[in-house]
């Protein structure tokens, strides 16, 4: 299965019994969160990171990453010990916090929530999941991705008090 394999992939030892225990976690919290709704919208982006809904586009505007390498196919794969291993590189010193802020706390009704915000990133996690689980399938070994954090830019400016609090905190809350 798709999602017990994400499981795997974390357990540097491929604990499978503490793996299962994770992945039962994981299933209740999808339900909670109704992550099938946007497991859907994954699905009909045909293989795309850019999510087709608006609210979740504004979102993506504020965080530029790079998943080419994801897409590319097999003689471009950096090969591993016993794995094919990725980079994504996200573009953290570009991220535009203050304006993600700014929108998620605006009382206008036509910018982005916070909800927008999570689902955002649950959109990103899904379809690098999907992905993954689709070149492990075609690769016939289980296929890894490491971020690469391009720090270029960053600032502490980035991580206001009002970014942590309000928007940071229940990103890696819902990340935990």
């Amino acid at each position: 299965d798709l999602r017990l394999l994400r499981f795997l992939r974390k357990s540097k030892d491929r604990d499978v019994t503490s793996a299962a225990e994770r992945y039962r976690s994981f299933l209740q919290w999808r339900e909670k969160n109704e992550v099938d709704n946007i497991r859907d919208m994954v699905e009909d982006c045909s293989g795309s990171f850019t999510p087709t809904a608006v609210r979740l586009q504004a979102v993506a505007a504020h965080f530029p990453m790079n998943f080419d390498y994801l897409v590319q196919e097999t003689d471009e794969l950096i090969e591993g010990d016993k794995s094919l291993v990725k980079p994504a590189i996200l573009n953290v010193g570009e991220f535009d916090t203050r304006g993600i802020t700014e929108k998620i706390l605006s009382t206008n009704s036509d910018d982005v929530e916070l909800e927008d915000f999570l689902n955002y990133w649950i959109f990103l996690y899904e379809s690098i999941h999907l992905r993954l689980y689709q070149q492990s399938l075609q690769f016939g070994q289980m296929t890894f991705l490491d971020e690469v954090c391009d720090l270029s830019g960053l600032s502490l400016q980035q991580f206001s008090p009002l970014f942590v609090t309000k928007v940071m905190s229940p990103w890696l809350k819902m990340t935990q």
